[in-house]
């Protein structure tokens, strides 16, 4: 810092001196080259990025969040509709067995109340409707009850004792960008990867933007051959839904009414 008359602070002396003539200049440096700043390696002078450092990091984000896409699709096809791990035989919740579809008392399962929800439509005998803590409530055939042993996603019903058929519901959180038959087309291309005498039966769209799948595969609960129709579905809020119904395939007819009873008295709360 200089002042009247020339003189300057020496900062090595710690001291004010006169001189005739000013301190010289500070050095200067070359200017920084384009995208330049404090920080990590780069072409050029060392701690300055060059320009090309720019488009990596969002590149990679970019290409973290498809691959963590792709993950998500990929997860819900493998949980959905994998084999369970317990035994053939689980027994209900109160540990006594219970009377098959059709032929026993309106029970409903222990998720729920023994009364239809309030704003649930009514339903015929063989199937009653529950309240599912999954945040809806459906109907199911009369003496099913909620599985608790299960390694898939969402609620599963069956008939206590008798895994040779169920019904699966739950929430399908794929961006709203993936349509809901390209969902089921690439879930019928897992399946046909992972089920032994996989068979795509039909893949349709069906009314309010819904889609429905129906195959079969080989499958020891269903005594040979497991028939299942799944069906994404839209409510009102714009949510989507997956309700899948299986069953042996040659009761194909019994797994189309549980179905179509399913969808018809599904209810998000």
């Amino acid at each position: 810092m200089a002042t009247d008359g020339g003189a300057h602070w020496n900062p090595q002396s710690q001291r004010w001196e006169w001189a005739e003539q000013p301190p010289p200049p500070p050095p200067s440096y070359p200017p920084r080259p384009p995208g330049g700043g404090r920080g990590g390696p780069g072409p050029g002078r060392p701690g300055v990025p060059g320009p090309h450092r720019s488009w990596k990091v969002p590149l990679l984000v970019a290409l973290g969040a498809a691959l963590v896409g792709g993950c998500a699709v990929a997860g819900w096809l493998v949980l959905r509709d994998d084999e369970p791990k317990a035994p053939a035989a689980a027994p209900s919740a109160s540990g006594s067995p219970t009377a098959p579809s059709g032929t026993g008392p309106n029970t409903a399962p222990s998720t729920g109340s023994s009364s239809p929800p309030s704003g649930s439509p009514s339903v015929p005998p063989p199937y009653t409707v529950v309240r599912d803590e999954g945040g809806f409530s459906v109907a199911v055939p009369a003496g099913w009850e909620r599985s608790l042993d299960e390694d898939g996603s969402g609620s599963f019903y069956r008939r206590p004792g008798d895994r040779s058929a169920l019904l699966q519901i739950f929430r399908v959180g794929e961006p709203e960008s993936v349509g809901t038959c390209e969902l089921l087309r690439i879930s019928s291309q897992d399946l046909g990867q992972r089920r032994s005498g996989y068979q795509e039966i039909s893949l349709d769209p069906t009314p309010g933007g819904s889609c429905e799948l129906v195959y079969e595969y080989d499958n020891q609960e269903s005594h040979g051959r497991r028939r299942a129709i799944e069906r994404i579905t839209v409510a009102q809020d714009g949510k989507r839904w997956a309700l899948l119904a299986a069953g042996p395939a040659t009761d194909g007819s019994a797994v189309r009414a549980n179905l179509t009873a399913a969808v018809e008295s599904f209810r998000p709360e």
